[in-house]
């Protein structure tokens, strides 16, 4: 009988102690799940990170404190070879380029010489186009600006325009032909892939 007690008394304790341990655990688990234990500050200050088991869930801390002291005790020389430094990269630098200043002549000159290579290649467009289907061309034409499809039709042959104007959907063939009519014609950027001499 005295064995029947100590057991029960051995299991009695046993069980006391397992359901204690299992509150402390639940209640630390429900700490960290609910925010009330900063886990951050237990890895630093007890290093769990180092343990086998439960060092998986924990990351090393960098330690920024410890890198931030030494650059704020910079040494007086450091500091002047820094000057120094950049004073280097300063002189290293290319000069910034100098503004041209151009003349009206000039520029005269420069757009006399963009309009002239503008014709060119609009008339070169222009005997592409006029040598294609008018249905082909039509359909080629049918998404550019319709100052350049002006331009392009005008420098074409006249039968083979009115044959291109004709087959664009209604509203684009009024459209191009109230530009005409108006005699209004824009200076056209041509596209580089059209301009490209072959």
């Amino acid at each position: 009988m005295a064995k029947k007690k100590k057991k029960r008394t051995f299991l009695k304790i046993f069980i006391f102690l397992f359901l204690l341990l299992a509150l402390v655990i639940g209640s630390f688990v429900l700490g960290i799940y609910y925010g009330l234990i900063d886990t951050e500050e237990f890895n630093e200050k007890y290093a769990l990170y180092e343990y086998p088991v439960i060092g998986q869930y924990f990351v090393k801390p960098e330690k920024t404190e410890e890198k931030a002291e030494p650059q704020e005790e910079k040494k007086p020389e450091t500091e002047e070879k820094d000057k120094e430094q950049d004073k280097n990269k300063e002189k290293e630098k290319p000069p910034e380029p100098k503004k041209v200043v151009l003349t009206k002549e000039e520029l005269a000159k420069q757009t006399a010489e963009r309009e002239a290579a503008e014709k060119k290649r609009v008339s070169k467009l222009a005997r592409l186009y006029g040598q294609m289907k008018p249905q082909e061309a039509a359909d080629a034409m049918q998404n550019l600006d319709n100052d350049l499809t002006v331009a392009i039709l005008q420098r074409m042959d006249e039968s083979q325009a009115a044959k291109v104007l004709a087959k664009f959907d209604a509203a684009k063939a009024a459209t191009l032909t109230e530009i005409i009519y108006a005699g209004k014609q824009s200076k056209v950027t041509i596209p580089e892939e059209f301009s490209s001499p072959h």
